[in-house]
């Protein structure tokens, strides 16, 4: 018997008429039972010390400090259950007369052979800690991953979850996030391209194109935000493009390029403005 378990027959041999093999296996019934009941009452608490951790930075009015919330809460929380688990599962069969010692060294003789031949999991756990700790992505930032574009929904140890546009799960091993494009960094910008005929009144159109910038910027609640004045970005062989650029929340970027696209088409054929 382990030493708790001795503790707890000799115990229970005072208090109780048990004796011989009875009192052996009543004692590690009780062992087994404390330790779970342990484990569970020592993740509670170390859920409560997450939150009570977690929550001045919940209640900051930085987004960014809430994005590192959502980000580290239901990871510390799995670091705690799964630890607990373990070391809960190691007393239990120690309790049942199994070899634990033998067990680990097993364990971390095949977890190397594994490792061996498992480098693309090893890579995509260390880029997950090094993406968590140097707060590169955080859940709620919108990136793109190669040709894709998504809002983060969670990032773990191994793979990061994003929702793409068209409402799709994409889910991303976090070896493949060595490149890619955060939006939510920094100061996004809705970029709206228009073509226009050589023809066409280069100075009114800028103008337009500024104006309706500003009105969308109030029309949405950034009254102070000012619209970078637009210009001409290429030259073509049968017409130019004109390039307007607006400051607009990353995840509402797509959204504030269609309705701008709509509004300077409008606007540009109100003021009879010709197209190519």
């Amino acid at each position: 018997m382990t030493p708790a378990a001795d503790a707890l027959s000799a115990l229970l041999g005072r208090v109780t008429h048990l004796e011989g093999p009875m009192l052996v296996l009543v004692a590690r019934v009780l062992v087994v039972i404390l330790t779970i009941l342990l484990a569970v009452l020592a993740y509670r608490l170390g859920v409560k010390l997450v939150d009570r951790l977690l929550r001045p930075l919940e209640a900051a009015d930085y987004s960014s400090r809430l994005q590192r919330v959502r980000t580290l809460d239901p990871l510390l929380k799995n670091v705690i259950r799964y630890s607990l688990a373990f070391i809960a599962i190691v007393i239990v069969l120690r309790e049942f007369g199994v070899d634990v010692q033998a067990i680990l060294v097993s364990a971390g003789v095949v977890g190397l052979a594994v490792g061996l031949g498992a480098q693309t999991l090893i890579r995509d756990v260390i880029t997950g800690v090094f993406l968590l700790f140097e707060g590169l992505i955080s859940v709620g930032d919108v990136v793109e991953v190669g040709p894709t574009v998504g809002t983060v929904e969670s990032i773990g140890l191994r793979v990061t979850r994003m929702r793409l546009l068209n409402g799709a799960q994409r889910i991303i091993p976090n070896g493949e996030l060595a490149q890619f494009t955060n939006y939510t960094k920094g100061w996004p910008l809705a970029v709206v391209d228009i073509s226009l005929s050589y023809k066409a009144d280069v100075r009114r159109a800028l103008q337009v194109l500024e104006r309706v910038g500003q009105e969308w910027l109030r029309e949405t609640g950034q009254p102070d935000a000012r619209v970078p004045p637009p210009g001409i970005v290429r030259f073509g062989d049968a017409n130019m493009v004109l390039r307007l650029t607006v400051p607009v929340a990353a995840a509402r970027r797509f959204e504030a390029e269609l309705d701008l696209r709509r509004r300077v088409k409008e606007a540009l054929e109100a003021e009879a403005i010709p197209f190519p």
